[in-house]
């Protein structure tokens, strides 16, 4: 049965989609009580893989054995018709990425509490051995009240856990803009690529735009392994370390950058103390024209789509 709003699935009625993206999407439900929560469904075209059972239960693990106001409960996992699901606190607000896209960059000292909130929850998650992997302004809340949640813990990654990976997925985790440099070289991220997402974030609500950005994925990867941010004073008013705290927050090679989401909260707390990291050089090698083609992107999406829905014909008839 598709899913769309009315229809019950378990004890719960679905409302609205909140959001979709490549590897799962997000309804608003009301349970048998008549409260309201998440309901986080996974894509269809991975219903086949056993990893994609691992990382629902590994989400709703890392949700109950946090107890933080910036981080969601996880209440549970569910199925129905062969769906596993889970079941999510809801949190009321508005997504950074919908506020900046309204205002456009904010202003520092803003940028700077929320920065702080953000990198609090990061020290906490990180103390207790938990990565996200895949911090971006599309996966943080803005409640009423202005305080901040992260959700969306689906490639995030506990220390002492095995590897999980789904299959027809490559070994990259994030999303282009914010990937750190090594995970741009396929190695797993853990806090010093949280710390570089974070960076990212930080100096998108103050410029408007990440420091990276391009056609496609591979311009944007290219990018960060390559050349250097601009400095974010030449497009907003900070204050003179600004440019500072933000490079060493995205320096390329993570042995530069802030030892932890707290020592960058630290710097935040006192910016003109904070020391320049060692100047890196733009590599100016040029590149090749077919990867910064977008026809050539959205031919290879459109082949990677037909593939995958090939394969979720396959296993749909070949089911039990």
């Amino acid at each position: 049965m598709p899913l769309r709003s009315g229809v019950r699935v378990g004890a719960y009625e679905l409302l609205e989609l909140l959001g979709h993206g490549g590897m799962a999407s997000s309804w608003l439900a009301r349970s048998a009580d008549g409260s309201t929560v998440v309901l986080k469904f996974p894509d269809v075209g991975q219903l086949g893989d056993p990893a994609v059972y691992e990382r629902f239960r590994r989400e709703v693990a890392i949700g109950a054995q946090v107890d933080h106001p910036a981080i969601p409960k996880a209440l549970g996992i569910g199925e129905d018709w062969h769906h596993p699901y889970l079941v999510m606190e809801y949190v009321q607000g508005e997504l950074l990425s919908a506020l900046l896209q309204r205002e456009g960059r904010l202003p520092w000292p803003r940028a700077a509490e929320l920065m702080g909130q953000l990198l609090d929850a990061l020290a906490y998650l990180h103390a207790r051995g938990i990565y996200h992997r895949d911090l971006k302004p599309e996966n943080i809340v803005l409640t009423p009240e202005g305080r901040l949640k992260i959700i969306d813990f689906g490639i995030a990654l506990v220390g002492g856990r095995p590897r999980v990976t789904w299959r027809g997925f490559s070994g990259l985790a994030g999303t282009p803009e914010y990937m750190a440099p090594e995970q741009v070289r396929g190695e797993r991220g853990g806090a010093a690529s949280d710390v570089y997402a974070a960076g990212v974030i930080f100096y998108e609500m103050l410029r408007g735009r990440p420091p990276f950005a391009g056609d496609n994925p591979l311009a944007v990867m290219y990018q960060a392994l390559n050349e250097a941010p601009e400095p974010v004073s030449r497009f907003a008013a900070v204050p003179p370390a600004a440019d500072r705290v933000l490079a060493r927050a995205l320096y390329r090679d993570r042995t530069h950058r802030f030892a932890s989401a707290r020592e960058f909260a630290l710097a935040l707390a006192r910016p003109e103390d904070v020391t320049a990291p060692p100047p890196v050089a733009a590599r100016r090698r040029r590149l090749p024209e077919w990867a910064a083609n977008p026809l050539l992107w959205l031919l290879l999406v459109a082949v990677a789509t037909a593939l995958a829905t090939v394969v979720a014909v396959w296993r749909f008839r070949h089911a039990g």
